[in-house]
């Protein structure tokens, strides 16, 4: 095949729906409370993790993320949760969330957790009863969601 022959099927991927896609990692503490991360951009917390790259897999985009945000270099468990959530005047495109379990944190890890003050003001361990004063509704629900599939051994899908 040609370069020219190539040129039909990009200009028809060109017309395709665009959305972000981005992975978080569910962490939890010896107590069960999650790992939540404070962004600087935007007022809630956040599981850490974001935009998967290109080139990336989802997996390995949460892995670099969570070395970047908490520098902690972990194991990516299984999926927990799919949440898809809908185009809105903050986001033309809508986005696609995966989330990740990472696993109970050691005290030596947790110990270990640094952030970059330029993207984060800190990291906090929230019992799941009190998401809903930390996060968004979307965010709670989304954490909620993969604390039941974790417990149940399903993968939650969400959309709103």
């Amino acid at each position: 095949m040609t370069d020219d022959a190539q040129l039909p099927r990009r200009e028809f991927l060109l017309t395709l729906p665009r959305r972000r896609l981005a992975a978080g990692l569910l962490l939890r503490d010896g107590q069960g409370r999650v790992c939540l991360v404070v962004p600087t951009y935007k007022p809630n917390k956040i599981l850490p993790g974001g935009t998967v790259e290109t080139g990336e897999s989802p997996a390995e985009a949460t892995a670099r993320e969570v070395v970047e945000e908490l520098g902690l270099d972990l194991p990516v468990g299984r999926l927990l949760v799919i949440d898809e959530v809908k185009p809105d005047q903050d986001d033309d495109h809508g986005a696609m969330i995966l989330g990740y379990d990472g696993g109970v944190l050691t005290d030596e890890q947790i110990s270990a957790i640094g952030w970059p003050e330029d993207e984060l003001s800190g990291v906090v361990f929230v019992h799941p009863d009190d998401l809903d004063q930390h996060c968004t509704p979307a965010n709670a629900a989304r954490v909620r969601a993969a604390l039941a599939a974790l417990a149940d051994g399903t993968v939650a899908e969400l959309g709103r």
